[in-house]
């Protein structure tokens, strides 16, 4: 099973080039005044105007996923630990009616019933898997669309799939239906565009990756940015503006290369940045190479003399986890380019347990954290929010979670993990810039709605998340000689 289809050209690639004009921009601009200075640039890659919706007292009066999961889970341990399950669910909404609104009692109700399938289903004991997730299903009738409930709706609806195999109620043989994550993408690249600065995760991930990146090739005069994975591309423009105004040292040449399929579409993104570049006076060269990610070559990239190499990764790991020796080979890959530096962004959470409900009580909890960002920060009827969870809940849930089988399925891991991982092929972690932090910091700040946004971090690398916890890291990396 290949990470992406076969059915395009594996080695093609396309060029945009823009000559230098011979004036040279005066400007000057301290690293960390990016964040103010593309902002009018980068409206153009958006199909739609941003505007701040203030948070509501309604909204920040009601408990979010995780509080509610989390008491769940505690009820629930405490339950199965007296051994009597049925009497605290029944009991559910009188104990926390005091605490709670009673569409609380209702969602804390069926989360306790869902945590109870997973336990059932865990334990082998299938008929009352099917019990408790009907229960559900017959209170979900009564659901009013807080985030809770989608999340329970996504899991319950798998594990009533995963029940059904183990009862032979579907046919192995067939191909189950899923979401074709590629094409919803493709389909909701302007929606997604026009939501992009209200959601934080991929902002300040994006800021942050930047700036470390630029700090690091502070001296360089030739500059080649090798963006791997699927991209919407809008980031890009952020190199370019903070190059262009570079003081100091001129840049002879800006070259991004990137590294995705036929599907991601990003010529037209490519057109956008040429012209950027002709108003900004920067010399710029735009390539697309289509190649799988676990089978880069060297000359595909035609590194030129003097050029400094920049890697971007992101969730490459995760796309390619199904196959570690793939994982190996787009590291050896990389390698050979010997880049300057290489950042990573990953999705930071163990779905690798050795058993089931090692990885759903992770999954529940990481899921959760991640609906509730999406309810402080998009509306609840945004099609782009609809999108959003069902990729994240296949990519990061199913296909980590729900399955048995190591092979063939995608595992997240944490940075701890992939900090041993690049030790064997000589990979050194560095710090992120000062300059870089300091701008994730100002981001978080910048929105009322992202007031639940976290910042921590692990070693030298800095953990993303929300409501305190981490869903997404950020790192930096040199190869030793």
């Amino acid at each position: 099973m290949a990470p992406y289809s076969s059915e395009f050209p594996q080695h093609d690639h396309l060029s945009y080039q823009v000559k230098a004009k011979k004036q040279v921009h005066e400007n000057v601009q301290p690293p960390f005044e990016i964040l103010n200075k593309y902002r009018s640039q980068m409206k153009r890659l958006r199909s739609g105007k941003f505007q701040e919706i203030e948070k509501t007292d309604e909204l920040s009066s009601v408990l979010s996923a995780l509080s509610i999961m989390r008491m769940a889970k505690l009820k629930s341990n405490y339950s199965h630990h007296k051994g009597d399950f049925l009497f605290t669910l029944t009991n559910s909404s009188d104990q926390f009616d005091s605490a709670l609104a009673h569409k609380h009692a209702d969602h804390l109700k069926r989360s306790l019933c869902l945590l109870d399938a997973a336990d059932n289903f865990f334990n082998r004991k299938y008929d009352q898997a099917e019990k408790s997730l009907n229960a559900v299903l017959s209170e979900y009738s009564h659901a009013d669309d807080h985030p809770v409930d989608r999340v329970i709706a996504c899991f319950a609806r798998d594990l009533r799939e995963r029940i059904d195999i183990e009862n032979g109620k579907i046919d192995l043989e067939r191909e189950l239906i899923h979401v074709d994550v590629e094409q919803e993408l493709v389909d909701l690249k302007s929606a997604i565009h026009a939501n992009e600065q209200k959601l934080p995760f991929s902002q300040i991930t994006h800021f942050t990756a930047i700036q470390t990146i630029l700090d690091s090739l502070a001296s360089a005069e030739k500059i080649h940015f090798i963006d791997i994975g699927k991209k919407l591309g809008s980031h890009w423009i952020i190199i370019m503006h903070a190059l262009a105004n570079r003081k100091n040292i001129r840049i002879e040449q800006l070259k991004i290369t990137v590294v995705c399929t036929l599907k991601d579409d990003v010529e037209d993104t490519g057109d956008l940045l040429l012209s950027f570049a002709e108003s900004m006076n920067l010399p710029f060269v735009f390539k697309i190479l289509h190649s799988e990610m676990n089978e880069l070559k060297k000359h595909e990239f035609e590194l030129e003399n003097g050029e400094i190499v920049a890697v971007f990764l992101e969730f490459c790991l995760t796309s390619l986890s199904f196959c570690p020796k793939n994982i190996e080979a787009l590291i050896e890959g990389i390698k050979n380019l010997n880049p300057h530096v290489m950042v990573v962004s990953e999705v930071e959470a163990n779905t690798s347990g050795s058993t089931f409900i090692d990885r759903f009580d992770e999954a529940i909890i990481i899921c959760s954290a991640m609906f509730d960002c999406l309810e402080d920060c998009l509306e609840r009827d945004n099609k782009c929010r609809v999108i959003i969870e069902k990729i994240y809940f296949q990519e990061i849930i199913k296909n980590g979670v729900l399955s048995e089988v190591e092979e063939g399925f995608k595992r997240c891991r944490k940075i701890d993990f992939w900090r041993e991982y690049f030790a064997r092929f000589g990979i050194v972690e560095t710090e992120l810039s000062q300059a870089s932090m300091y701008q994730a910091s100002l981001l978080i700040r910048e929105s009322c709605r992202w007031k639940l946004c976290s910042l921590s971090m692990n070693g030298k690398c800095m953990l993303l998340g929300w409501n305190g916890i981490p869903l997404r890291s950020l790192s930096a990396w040199k190869f030793s000689e």
